[in-house]
């Protein structure tokens, strides 16, 4: 699995643009100094990343555990564990109410 984490400048280029186009669009309307919103995107997109990271650690060491115990009527080595894992982690990221 292992998303790909953007670095922190990928992440600012992104936060800047964002800000920007919703600006333009008269989606968005600053009530803060343009770098303060352009930071607080930023942060919101590196803990985005932090925790979908978070649901893959978590989801790899569950589908290990459940592959190595085995499924009521699947044997063990029927079980494919990168399916596994994404099956476990669509739960986690459901439970949390996060977006994959």
């Amino acid at each position: 699995m292992g998303t790909m984490r953007p670095s922190a400048a990928q992440l600012q280029r992104v936060a800047e643009l964002l800000a920007k186009r919703l600006v333009a669009a008269d989606v968005l309307t600053l009530d803060a100094p343009e770098e303060a919103v352009k930071a607080r995107f930023a942060a919101l997109l590196a803990r985005n990343f932090e925790e979908e990271a978070e649901i893959e650690r978590e989801a790899a060491a569950e589908a290990e555990r459940v592959v190595r115990r085995g499924a009521p009527g699947v044997r063990r080595e029927e079980l494919d564990l990168r399916r596994v894992e994404q099956l476990v982690k669509q739960r986690i990221a459901e439970r949390r109410g996060f977006a994959l």
